[in-house]
């Protein structure tokens, strides 16, 4: 609960409103005691369900994660962390440094086995509902493996989350034809079509940027790099759009009134594309559940975060991981 922008009071209110629908959570606040109990008490069922651990170090957004591993081990981050590591808690939410706390994870909570690297996935609005893209940062490097991964992390966080059984695989690229893409693109496509062809997954082929709107496939499945940019693009755009929006009911008398009588459907519309709320990363293939939320986040978007790992944890999405890379491994190798 320390080293971001997020106040101790929207995080607080999240975990609240979050537990009056999951009333079997429970929290552990690493985070300042004076500071935390000065706000708890405002939320009693939060407070009856949490243990504070008072921590006076933190991890900055500016701070190197080459120097965190060396010099934060009494920090907020680091202690949450090795509260998991240690089986004391089964996840972790943090709003602190990306870098640092994918380090931090990847050295203490390591990866499944069969898992090369972790994926940032994100759920993310579209005209038919929602899809899982990864990854969003993780890995910037290209690489056919971190993708075939990929698209078994991000089939199993939507088998979940949207209560699919055969969620649909597309990976994005710059065309839909098979001539097109980097040989990691069409090596990883090449495997996903034999997972397909033996009933493992359901890989619908290539897709476009404009086809994740569009909600063409359940899960999206990209590099770190290409990924981060097209989060970043979705989020612009989506504050651009808000922006436009709330200029043009406030051009005239008639405008706002129009406004008014539309108010209940626009607010609908804003909350389903407000970043604010779809804020967090899913950091998938560790043995334990890390949620990053954004450095200036408000209690919906915590509650969002918290409502998730909670369905995750509720339905064992690494026992449906690993129960994916059994069945491939049995049938193909690698």
């Amino acid at each position: 609960m320390l080293g971001s922008e997020t106040s101790t009071f929207e995080i607080l209110k999240g975990l609240n409103n979050s537990l009056l629908r999951n009333i079997n959570l429970k929290f552990l606040l690493f985070g300042n005691k004076k500071t935390i109990t000065g706000n708890i008490s405002k939320f009693k069922l939060l407070q009856e369900s949490s243990e504070i651990i008072d921590c006076d170090t933190f991890i900055s957004m500016e701070d190197k994660p080459s120097d965190v591993l060396k010099s934060k081990e009494s920090s907020s981050m680091f202690r949450a962390i090795q509260s998991v590591k240690n089986g004391i808690s089964d996840s972790l939410i943090s709003f602190g440094n990306t870098g640092a706390l994918m380090s931090l994870s990847l050295l203490n909570i390591k990866t499944l086995p069969k898992i090369k690297r972790p994926a940032i996935a994100s759920i993310w609005p579209n005209l038919k509902g929602e899809s899982i893209v990864l990854d969003l940062g993780a890995n910037t490097k290209s690489s056919s493996q971190y993708l075939i991964d990929n698209a078994i992390l991000g089939s199993s966080l939507a088998s979940i989350l949207f209560k699919i059984d055969n969620p649909s695989i597309g990976i994005l690229n710059l065309g839909k034809e098979d001539i097109k893409g980097s040989d990691d693109i069409k090596a990883a496509s090449d495997y996903l079509k034999k997972l397909t062809l033996n009933n493992v997954l359901n890989y619908f082929g290539y897709i476009e940027g404009n086809d994740i709107s569009i909600g063409k496939t359940n899960v999206v499945v990209t590099d770190g790099f290409t990924g981060n940019i097209a989060l970043k693009t979705a989020e612009g755009t989506a504050k651009l759009f808000q922006s436009h929006l709330k200029d043009a009911f406030k051009s005239s008398l008639i405008s706002k009134l129009g406004y008014f009588l539309a108010s209940i459907p626009l607010k609908s519309v804003k909350e389903r594309l407000d970043p604010r709320v779809h804020n967090c990363g899913i950091f998938m293939g560790l043995n334990s559940l890390v949620i990053k939320c954004h450095g200036q986040s408000e209690y919906r978007g915590v509650s969002y975060a918290t409502d998730i790992i909670y369905s995750l944890l509720v339905n064992d999405v690494n026992q449906k991981i690993e129960k994916f890379l059994d069945k491939i491994h049995e049938k193909i190798t690698i």
